[in-house]
């Protein structure tokens, strides 16, 4: 070892890296998507996918209430209204433990039932549970676009959820666009409906009304919960998430389900055929695409694709033929209004945006003492071939991506922890010079990338000059 180590080594625990080398790095299925790996070769494919994902989602979100819709036998619901729910969260945990099983082995199977997943993700799919349960009542007794319309209040819920448990604000803008949207969105449905023959909004069902009203607040309490802890829990792979949530959903709504009339005297199964099995292969669909656009994006563009979708399940009816829908062209200039402020919203500019980009640039340097130091980086960072550290300091770090010192002397770029702010992943933006010894000791470095010595520190230190992002 030269004199220069010798003089940078300091008593910090560094953590010996194990056998296993690069090459032997097993391929697991990532729980993002797009994948962090895709996100940092290739953004520009990333954004696509992102797009590709809204879009699916879209979709997905138009065609559930028109499945459900065309279940019907003479306007009304015959089978118990709760059983394809149960049947969907029945298809997502085996769908979601084969996966595991495929991407991870056995170990990936036990992640599916750990308590952690268990414990945060489960109480979440028990309140999900009601949520659909509300969901096929209001169904059974209102048509899919006022539906619709009536889960647009879930836009300014929802904002004002993401503000009273994440502090997410809006700025007046988008406060603006979001009411106008709203709005837009109420007149769509009720022009629709209103050249359909309808009455408006007095042939409206009470109880159908109440439902819908109690399914948003679920549904956006929900999904605000969702999109926190989806992201706070970065390390779990998204299969184990979606599996714990499926499981407490699937035992919540079998046991609403157990409590019907219609199951207790006629059976699971009554009156099932083949558009009652589409009807929960949807559900199944809607709720993985969903929690990937939660992780993805946020539970706030959640609820503006399925404003969207109203437009779609429009356009649907009045392209396809059987359907019977006229087309009408104040109903089209709305839809065409709504598209435009949803593109409004999603390219104003977030509340203090530029505020907390000034103060990061003047904020005063933070030093923290280091408290350990891994000189072998994440293995999702060395499969995509970037060479990090991780390292835990003495005080909480900002949250996101940073750039600092390390040691006084390594410019470092770092991404705190989500759930750990005393922990982080450095990456070295600048390497020392290199001598003919170092190159010499260099060849083979795949099969001895266990063997990296940790950089020559001055101080045991790390100082974060200035925040990046979150």
């Amino acid at each position: 070892m030269s004199a220069r180590t010798d003089v940078g080594k300091l008593p910090l625990v560094l953590e010996e890296v194990g056998e296993a080398s690069l090459g032997k790095a097993r391929r697991r299925i990532s729980a993002y998507f797009p994948s962090r790996a895709t996100r940092a070769q290739a953004p520009q494919r990333a954004a696509i996918l992102k797009l590709g994902l809204f879009v699916f989602f879209i979709l997905t979100r138009a065609f559930h209430p028109m499945l459900i819709d065309l279940s019907k036998h003479d306007g009304k619901i015959l089978y118990a209204k709760n059983t394809p729910v149960v049947m969907n969260k029945i298809f997502t945990i085996v769908l979601m433990n084969s996966l595991a099983l495929l991407g991870g082995g056995l170990d990936g199977l036990r992640l599916c039932w750990q308590p952690r997943c268990m414990a945060v993700f489960g109480l979440i799919g028990t309140i999900y549970a009601l949520g659909d349960f509300l969901e096929m009542q209001s169904m059974s007794k209102l048509g899919g676009g006022v539906y619709q319309v009536l889960l647009q209040t879930k836009l300014l819920i929802t904002a004002l959820m993401l503000w009273w448990l994440k502090g997410s604000k809006q700025s007046s803008l988008q406060w603006h666009v979001l009411f106008s949207m709203f709005l837009a969105m109420s007149c769509f449905v009720l022009v629709d409906q209103g050249s359909d023959g309808g009455s408006g909004a007095g042939s409206l069902p009470l109880m159908g009304v109440m439902c819908v009203m109690l399914k948003v607040a679920v549904s956006c309490y929900c999904a605000v919960l969702s999109e926190k802890y989806l992201k706070a829990f970065s390390d779990m792979p998204l299969y184990a998430k979606i599996s714990g949530l499926a499981t407490t959903w699937a035992m919540a709504s079998l046991l609403m389900s157990s409590m019907e009339p219609q199951v207790q005297q006629e059976g699971f199964f009554a009156h099932w055929d083949g558009m009652t099995c589409l009807v929960a292969l949807s559900f199944t669909v809607k709720t993985i695409s969903t929690m990937y656009l939660l992780q993805a994006l946020d539970s706030l563009q959640k609820n503006i694709g399925e404003a969207l979708a109203v437009i779609v399940i429009y356009v649907s009816q009045v392209t396809l033929p059987g359907l019977g829908k006229s087309f009408e062209l104040s109903v089209f200039l709305l839809a065409v209004l709504v598209v435009g402020l949803v593109k409004t919203y999603l390219i104003s500019p977030k509340v203090g945006a530029a505020k907390a980009k000034k103060q990061s640039l003047h904020a005063p340097a933070q030093d923290t003492k280091l408290v350990s130091l891994n000189s072998r980086g994440t293995a999702l960072m060395q499969n995509i071939g970037i060479d990090t550290m991780t390292c835990e300091v003495a005080e909480a770090l900002p949250s996101g991506v940073f750039y600092g010192m390390l040691g006084g002397v390594h410019p470092v770029c770092g991404n705190t922890h989500p759930s750990s702010p005393n922990h982080c992943e450095l990456m070295l933006l600048s390497h020392p010079p290199v001598t003919p010894r170092d190159i010499e000791a260099s060849k083979g470095c795949f099969e001895n990338a266990a063997v990296k010595a940790a950089p020559f520190l001055p101080s045991q230190s790390l100082t974060v000059l200035g925040h990046v992002r979150d």
